[in-house]
């Protein structure tokens, strides 16, 4: 082989090389794309169910167990959360109960594990986007859920899924 052909050979290398770089750059992009899709996916099927959840619980603790109309929302529970010896959805009883509860989930058909924080506060009925520090007929169940494992990688940007249900308390004689 002449020194002509062993230069031209070397640049065939170096130009398979570089190609072969961008391609497998490329793949390795996508899959993180379809990762952190799945992720996405994944978050919103679990915080869908916990709305779901939410829905199907009494509105409150005085609610939930008399079905005499409340005249005024001050008989209603302060502050909203779990009575003494509730600690978790086989407990549960009424929608104030989550607050502050945090559940792990592990995805069915995936060994991703998410987690969700729960906060549910009385809401206005003027503005449901504020919290406020007064009983009224409203409550809003705020829920942050994210991906804990497996553990992201370095380069790897975890997002954090935000949503809101409000339920209200409405009495028909």
């Amino acid at each position: 082989m002449s020194t002509g052909q062993t230069f031209l050979t070397i640049g065939a290398f170096i130009l398979l090389t570089t190609i072969l770089q961008g391609v497998y750059s490329s793949i390795g992009s996508i899959g993180t794309d379809i990762s952190g899709g799945q992720d996405g996916i994944l978050a919103t099927t679990i915080a869908t169910s916990y709305i779901e959840y939410a829905n199907g619980l009494a509105f409150d603790q005085v609610t939930d167990t008399s079905d005499v109309a409340l005249s005024s929302p001050t008989s209603l529970t302060y502050p909203p959360g779990p009575e003494p010896g509730e600690t978790g959805f086989d407990s549960f009883n009424d929608f104030d109960d989550l607050n502050g509860f945090i559940d792990d989930k592990t995805a069915g058909g995936s060994s991703r594990t998410y987690r969700t924080l729960f906060t549910v506060a009385y809401v206005d009925s003027n503005n449901v986007s504020t919290a406020v520090n007064y009983r009224t007929y409203l409550k809003r169940l705020d829920m942050k859920t994210w991906r804990t494992f497996p553990v992201p990688g370095p380069d790897e940007i975890i997002d954090t899924l935000k949503t809101s249900t409000v339920m209200g308390y409405f009495h028909f004689s």
